[in-house]
């Protein structure tokens, strides 16, 4: 267990931290082509940020979040957005997995549904592939579990009920197409799409629409 300690884990950080801060450069390289990011001035806010982000990338073992963490800091630099918001990004990243986000990604391209949900972008933990194949039947709810046919169904509604207390998925089973099922059905909220649109890869400039802060 010591040379766990004292050993191996403090080169499993060091690695961590060392590609972290490679795949940042490599997106200020890029970004500076096209920003002027070259003339960002070191302030507190942002030694405060980087060491926020510092210490959640060496206790993360996903390769795929630690980018997630470095598309954060690239795009407040690019954006020059609140520090604040910058740093509830943080928090709030955190606290998921690359399950997690992987289902807000799901639940946020997932093609809209008919009746009852007329327009909404609705998951659901149950199959409704025999009232898909209908003649009458419009586009019904995607089912989650294909899209991860590793987990359990218990794991997966954990881990939707986790967004749920998070704020980032909305249940909308009561009184619609779930006939007052409660945690089947759910849809992404507002803020699961402003904290995808912190943690996604920067570009030069966000979009209008995109450019909103969380309050």
């Amino acid at each position: 267990m010591d040379t766990m300690l004292a050993g191996l884990g403090a080169k499993y950080q060091y690695q961590r931290l060392e590609g972290f801060i490679s795949d940042l450069q490599d997106k200020f390289k890029k970004l500076e082509q096209i920003n002027n990011i070259s003339n960002t001035e070191p302030s507190e806010e942002l030694f405060d940020l980087m060491m926020q982000v510092f210490d959640e990338v060496i206790k993360s073992r996903s390769e795929e979040k630690r980018e997630r963490f470095a598309n954060l800091v690239a795009n407040q630099v690019v954006r020059e957005s609140n520090w604040e918001e910058a740093e509830t990004a943080c928090r709030l990243l955190a606290d998921l997995t690359e399950i997690h986000i992987q289902v807000l990604d799901i639940a946020l391209k997932v093609e809209p549904c008919d009746d009852p949900y007329k327009g909404e972008r609705v998951l659901t933990l149950y199959n409704h592939k025999k009232l898909a194949q209908r003649k009458d039947a419009g586009k019904v709810p995607t089912n989650l579990s294909e899209y991860l046919p590793s987990l359990s169904s218990a794991a997966t509604e954990m881990i939707c009920s986790e967004l749920m207390a998070r704020g980032l998925l909305r249940d909308i089973g009561v009184g619609g197409f779930g006939g007052g099922t409660f945690m089947g059905y759910f849809a992404a909220t507002e803020m699961a799409q402003w904290l995808m649109d912190w943690i996604c890869e920067p570009v030069a400039k966000p979009a209008a629409n995109q450019d909103k802060s969380f309050s």
